[in-house]
């Protein structure tokens, strides 16, 4: 594994629900990742991971508040 991985921002205690899932299945799956792909650009995996936890994130909000 690549001393490059920092998953100390990717806190599990932070998510709920279908973003709890993700950041399980990111965690595994950078590992993987890295050890496939040494060369993989991991700023672009974490701006994707931040991304996507956004729109889960505001999607758990929306229906909190009784939206779509």
């Amino acid at each position: 594994m690549s001393a490059k991985i920092e998953l100390r921002w990717l806190k599990e205690n932070d998510y709920q629900g279908a973003s709890l899932k993700f950041v399980k299945f990111c965690k595994d799956d950078l590992i993987q990742q890295v050890e496939q792909d040494p060369e993989l650009d991991l700023e672009i995996y974490e701006a994707s991971i931040r991304t996507i936890l956004e729109k889960l994130d505001h999607s758990t909000e929306l229906k909190k508040a009784g939206g779509q």
